[in-house]
C-alpha cells in the first residue's frame, strides 16, 4: 500500500509539473514593454517578442492593436506550437474579435524586412497542437495599386500594381508576398481570422504530419489562391487539410489576362482534404480547383465536398484534370456524379448538399455593391497594329530584322482593395454557411 501510495503522489506530482509547463503571455501595443515579463499586468509591447518567449504548448493573449513585428517591420515568424489569440480589451477582460481588433497590417514606409510572408511559420516536423485565432491580416494599405486605371466608380482604388511596376517614381512598389505561408505540422488551426487584399495567397503553406484546419475565416480580394494546402512528406495521406465554415470570395488571377489561377480554395498533392459549409465564390476562375494531382495515379487523395455554397464563379464552380486541360464543373449539372465519375488522382468520399446559385443575393446587404459590380464585368482586351507596309518595316524587312508593332492592353478591374470594414460585415452574414459571428 506505501509503494502505491508513494507512486501515486510521483504521478500527481508529474501531472502538476506537466501543467506548470503550460505558460500564458500577453501583449499589449499600447500599454506594454518588451522588458515587461509578459504577464496580464505588464504585458510585452509586441507579438514577436511573446512569441519568441514562449514554448511549445503555451497561449498568446493579444489585446487590439496593430502587430506586424519587431520594429514594425512587417512580419511575424512563428517555429514553435503555440495558441495565440487576438481580439482581447487592453485589460484583457473581455475577448471580442470584431469589438476589440487584433490586427496585422504591415507599415508600408518600413516594409524591408519580409522575405516571403507576413506570418512565416517554420515549424519542421513537430507532432504538437498550434491554435491562431481571431488575427485581422490585410495588405491593403501595403500593396501598390494605380490611381486611375481599372477603377469603376464607387471602388476605392485602382487594379494592383506588382513588381517592377509601381504607381510612380517614388511610390514604394508591392511586396509580393502571401499573408500566410510556411510549413506548418501537427494539428495546426487557423480560425476566426480575416485574410484581406493578399497580392499573392491568403494561406500558402506545406502541411507535415497532421490535420490543417481552416475554420470560420473570411477570405476577400486575395490574388492566385485565397487557400492552397500540400502535403509534403512520402507517405501521401499523412497530411489532411480541413477547410470548413469560411466565407471566400473575390479572389483573382494571377495576372490581369485573367486566364490562370483565381481559386477560392486549390486542393494540392500528397494531402487529403474535408471541404464543408463553405461559402466559395466570386472567384475570376473556380470556386475550389482539383487539378492539382500525384504522379502516381493509384495513390488517389480522399476529397469531402459537402454542404458549400457555390456562385458567380467565372469559369466554373470546381476544376478537375481531364477534357484536355481540365473540366470545368458546376454544381447543378455534375457535382451529382462526381462519386461515380473516374476523376484522376481523386476519390471523392462524399459530395452532399452542395448548392449552386446565380446570384449573389445571400450576401446582397453586405457586400460592396460597387467592388461587386466591377467584379462581375471584369474583362482584359489587347488591342494591336502592324503595318506591314510601313516605312520602318520596309527597312527592318530588307535587312532581316523583326516586324513591329504596338499593343495596347486594357482591364477594367483587377486586384483592387477591398475596404476592411466590408470584410468584417461578412461574418454571420449566411446562417449555417460560411464564417458565422465568432463567439
Amino acid at each position: 500500500m506505501k509503494r502505491l501510495s508513494g507512486l501515486l503522489v510521483i504521478i500527481f506530482l508529474l501531472i502538476g509539473a506537466s501543467c506548470a509547463w503550460s505558460a500564458d503571455f500577453y501583449v499589449n501595443k499600447e500599454s506594454g514593454k518588451n522588458s515587461f515579463a509578459g504577464t496580464k499586468e505588464e504585458p510585452f509591447k509586441n507579438l514577436q517578442k511573446a512569441i519568441d518567449s514562449a514554448a511549445d504548448g503555451d497561449t498568446i493573449h493579444v489585446a487590439s492593436g496593430n502587430y506586424c513585428g519587431m520594429m514594425d517591420k512587417g512580419q511575424i515568424k512563428l517555429t514553435k506550437q503555440l495558441a495565440i489569440l487576438g481580439g482581447y480589451s487592453p485589460d484583457f477582460s473581455e475577448r471580442d474579435i470584431l469589438k476589440h481588433r487584433t490586427t496585422v497590417i504591415p507599415i508600408k514606409k518600413q516594409d524591408t524586412h519580409r522575405d516571403g510572408a507576413v506570418f512565416l511559420i517554420e515549424q519542421g516536423n513537430k507532432e504538437g497542437t498550434t491554435h491562431i485565432d481571431g488575427l485581422i491580416f490585410d495588405q491593403g494599405d501595403t500593396n501598390d495599386y494605380h490611381e486611375t486605371k481599372g477603377k469603376p466608380e464607387g471602388v476605392d482604388t485602382g487594379i494592383l500594381l506588382i513588381p517592377p511596376t509601381k504607381s510612380s517614381a517614388t511610390a514604394i512598389p508591392t511586396v509580393d508576398i502571401a499573408i500566410m505561408k510556411g510549413n506548418t505540422s501537427g494539428d495546426f488551426t487557423v480560425s476566426n481570422c480575416v485574410f484581406n487584399n493578399a497580392c499573392l495567397y491568403g494561406i500558402w503553406v506545406a502541411q507535415g504530419k497532421g490535420t490543417f484546419t481552416a475554420k470560420n475565416n473570411v477570405f476577400t480580394a486575395n490574388r492566385m489562391s485565397a487557400m492552397e494546402i500540400r502535403g509534403r512528406l512520402n507517405n501521401r495521406h499523412a497530411a489532411k487539410a480541413h477547410i470548413t465554415d469560411n466565407t471566400v470570395l473575390f479572389t483573382w488571377s494571377r495576372t490581369t489576362e485573367m486566364d490562370d489561377m483565381g481559386y477560392g480554395v486549390r486542393g494540392m498533392t500528397a494531402c487529403d482534404y474535408v471541404i464543408q459549409g463553405n461559402i466559395l465564390a466570386l472567384s475570376t476562375f473556380a470556386g475550389y480547383d482539383n487539378t492539382r494531382i500525384d504522379s502516381d495515379l493509384k495513390e488517389r487523395k480522399n476529397v469531402a465536398l459537402d454542404n458549400n455554397i457555390f456562385f458567380l464563379n467565372k469559369e466554373a464552380d470546381m476544376t478537375a484534370p481531364g477534357s484536355g486541360k481540365f473540366m470545368r464543373l458546376w454544381v447543378e449539372e455534375h457535382f451529382e456524379d462526381l462519386p461515380d465519375l473516374d476523376v484522376p488522382g481523386t476519390t471523392f468520399t462524399s459530395v452532399e448538399g452542395n448548392v449552386g446559385l446565380n446570384s449573389a443575393d445571400p450576401l446582397k446587404d453586405v457586400l460592396n455593391l460597387a467592388y461587386l459590380d466591377g467584379f462581375l464585368s471584369a474583362s482584359y482586351s489587347e488591342v494591336t497594329s502592324y503595318d506591314a507596309d510601313s516605312p520602318a518595316n520596309t527597312f527592318r524587312r530588307a535587312i532581316g530584322l523583326n516586324q513591329q508593332g504596338t499593343m495596347q492592353s486594357s482591364v477594367t478591374m483587377w486586384a483592387n482593395r477591398y475596404p476592411l470594414e466590408d470584410a468584417l460585415k461578412l461574418f454571420g452574414a449566411v446562417k449555417g454557411f460560411g464564417a458565422q459571428t465568432p463567439q
